[in-house]
């Protein structure tokens, strides 16, 4: 299927043209003329002969011309007709504009299988149904019926808009375009029966008219091809800005593990995102504001921010937040403080941020040659102009001395102007000029700070390392075997012997079946031990009253194997006992939680986080899609809030953070080499010892697909 002639017709044939421009059918051929559509225009409606002084045609069929692109606004039950005529026509691609699909319940649900179908057959691009449309504003091709069509002109520009909601997008490209940035095109993609987001970003990544795309997206369709395209984009150097709407709940369904009672689809996207390079913002004003920003500005090479401002109170909120988003704002180079010296007046603190105080309202010029010396600091990787009460045409000047600067910076230059209505003319020169511009301290640092992580994930990209790991230390048949040994479940100790395979530490343990032969066992290990309950049925030992701690000697070991029995039997009588396990007491680490748990879309991921109160009461977890790279389990770990326990804190040892990112990429090519046979993994706690001591898994539950 090709995209080409769906966002670029020469030639289109609206289906259910109307003279009211009230209904979809008025508004489309309205819009079409309105933004001045240079191809041919085609209406369709069998009630008519004429709309106006344009020949109304009774079918696609009748049109003695070739068509592109349908715009098809019939009622839901007259769309796959539509579309199987137009196939017949050769039209190889329509906009479905038309609700009563799947959104709709069972019987639009069927509707929407025999579009798609119609379309697969016909090898036509379908946009929607139940969308707004799509919009080429570099060709002024208005195929849709928003209202946001009703300005005078469209705003050409290189970002690319994609939104699963139509309204929502309309009323985004309205805001945006008030602030004079342009796209390249606009598609609303509704109900994504044939055409989803992925495939419009794929287009777009070749599309020599689009730099930024930015996305409004509920969810993705086609994970695999999102993966595919997110890593194109990355090569392409072309940023992907999303907004995820729709957060779910972690554990709003019963979980079986730890693990997946930690995650919900929300924390996958994020994990997702995170992994391939996508920026994700929280806000729909940042949505357009950082896309317009990476479109107008060069990338950073680093995190370092110089503040140039006219306001000591906007300097110190611009460095709160900047510090707060990981950035560093350092004093600026000695070089610096002795040429501004030279220009500024002798009672001003050469520093960062750099006020410039009210001495420039006796010499505007002031600003223009601060900004010279100030921006060009070797110590600055970006720079930020705060600007505050400027009025009339002293704003203006203001602005024109910041796009002047910008010429001769080699570094990110971006503004956030305080004031008002009175500060209009400078503020309005800035939104048409390509220096990014913000009227709120926030948004300006947050789209600097998406700008710095972005150029350190592309840095870090070109050295990512394959993640090759040895293969396990048993055949896969061994393997498997061990997680079919039982219908109802994988129990611990056969749980490690898999770990141990995949090179992973674990503790030493051995199992027997009766108090004759724990208390051997426990003499071989050695006490102080652990004594655990062998069964399927029980998956949370402590929840039963199936395990018992450092057990000292004989005796003590005695009371504890019918403690642990009768315990057992009282939880749940059903419960098949296979045995005791004698574990060895691991010594005293920092605990951490490894899980793998199975997402719909995107497969096994891998979870990571400290253990305690961090997870469970923090919620302080990173996730990553298997298989993770060395450079994505480090990540990973610096992901975390509690990092600074794990790298070492007030005279404490650094934790072995190679040996946890060597345990999480083994786990990650377990949880791909067994996805159709495994739902779940928790490995919790795994100790993590002093660097270079290692880590050894102390409990794990593996849980199997059903």
């Amino acid at each position: 299927m090709s995209i080409e002639k769906l966002l670029k017709p020469k030639s289109i044939a609206v289906v259910g043209a109307s003279s009211n421009i009230s209904r979809v059918g008025g508004r489309l051929y309205n819009h079409l003329i309105q933004h001045g559509f240079k191809g041919a225009v085609y209406l369709v409606n069998p009630r008519h002969q004429h709309i106006g002084d344009m020949k109304c045609y009774a079918s696609v069929s009748d049109i003695p011309h070739a068509v592109d692109t349908l715009l098809i606004a019939v009622p839901a039950n007259a769309v796959v007709p539509v579309l199987e005529e137009a196939g017949k026509a050769n039209v190889k691609s329509a906009v479905v504009y038309s609700s009563g699909f799947s959104e709709t319940g069972e019987d639009g649900r069927l509707k929407q299988e025999r579009l798609e179908q119609t379309a697969q057959a016909f090898e036509m691009s379908v946009c929607g149904p139940n969308c707004v449309g799509v919009i080429n504003f570099q060709d002024r091709i208005a195929m849709s019926f928003s209202q946001f069509l009703n300005v005078p002109a469209l705003i050409p520009g290189r970002i690319a808009f994609i939104s699963q909601s139509g309204a929502l997008g309309g009323s985004l490209l309205n805001r945006a375009q008030d602030k004079k940035i342009g796209f390249s095109y606009f598609v609303s993609g509704g109900n994504e029966a044939v055409l989803d987001s992925t495939d419009f970003m794929e287009y777009f990544i070749d599309d020599p008219n689009t730099s930024v795309i930015m996305a409004l997206l509920e969810g993705v369709r086609k994970a695999e091809k999102f993966l595919k395209v997110s890593e194109q984009a990355l090569k392409k150097n072309k940023p992907i800005i999303v907004m995820k709407v729709g957060k779910t709940a972690a554990g709003s369904k019963a979980a079986s593990s730890h693990t997946a009672s930690m995650t919900g689809s929300d924390e996958v996207y994020e994990g997702i995102f995170r992994q391939q390079g996508i920026i994700r913002v929280h806000d729909l004003d940042d949505l357009y504001l950082t896309a317009s920003a990476f479109e107008k500005s060069q990338l950073p090479r680093g995190n370092r921010v110089g503040i140039l401002t006219s306001t000591g109170g906007g300097g110190v909120i611009l460095t709160d937040k900047l510090v707060e988003s990981g950035l560093s704002v350092p004093a600026p180079a000695p070089e610096t403080a002795l040429n501004l010296k030279r220009v500024v007046p002798a009672f001003t603190s050469v520093s960062n941020p750099f006020d410039l105080t009210a001495q420039l309202i006796n010499d505007p010029e002031l600003f223009k040659k601060a900004l010279n010396v100030f921006a060009n600091d070797e110590n600055f990787d970006a720079v930020i102009v705060a600007a505050s009460m400027v009025a009339g045409e002293l704003s203006e000047k203001r602005a024109s001395f910041i796009i002047e600067g910008v010429a001769s910076i080699e570094k990110p230059l971006f503004t956030w102007w305080a004031a008002g209505s009175l500060s209009a003319p400078g503020m309005e020169k800035l939104e048409a000029s390509r220096v990014p511009y913000f009227a709120s301290a926030a948004q300006c640092v947050n789209a600097l700070t998406a700008l710095v992580k972005y150029a350190g994930f592309k840095n870090k990209r070109k050295s990512r390392d394959a993640g090759g790991l040895p293969a396990p230390l048993a055949a896969e048949k061994e393997i498997i075997a061990l997680l079919t040994s039982s219908q109802a479940g994988v129990t611990e100790d056969k749980g490690k012997q898999i770990l141990a395979r995949y090179h992973i530490p674990v503790t030493v343990e051995r199992s027997g079946q009766d108090l004759a032969a724990v208390s051997e066992i426990a003499e071989n290990v050695g006490y102080p031990v652990a004594l655990k309950v062998i069964s399927p049925q029980i998956r949370h030992k402590t929840e039963a009253g199936g395990l018992r701690l450092n057990i000292k000697d004989k005796t003590e070991l005695s009371t504890a194997f019918e403690e642990i029995s009768a315990n057992v039997r009282l939880y749940d009588a059903r419960a098949e006992i296979e045995g005791f396990l004698v574990q060895e007491m691991a010594a005293p680490g920092k605990e951490v939680i490894i899980g793998v748990k199975q997402d719909p879309q995107f497969g096994p991921v891998v979870i990571f986080g400290l253990g305690g109160i961090f997870v469970e009461v923090l919620k302080d977890f990173s996730l990553r899609r298997a298989p993770l790279s060395e450079t994505d389990a480090r990540e990973m770990i610096e992901a975390l809030k509690g990092y600074p326990l794990l790298a070492g804190v007030r005279g404490e040892k650094r934790s072995d953070l190679q040996a946890i990112v060597r345990a999480l990429m083994s786990v990650s090519r377990l949880a791909l080499d067994l996805k159709d046979m495994i739902s779940e993994i928790d490995i919790n706690p795994l100790m993590v010892y002093p660097e270079g001591q290692g880590v050894k898994v102390v409990d794990c539950l593996i849980i199997k697909k059903h």
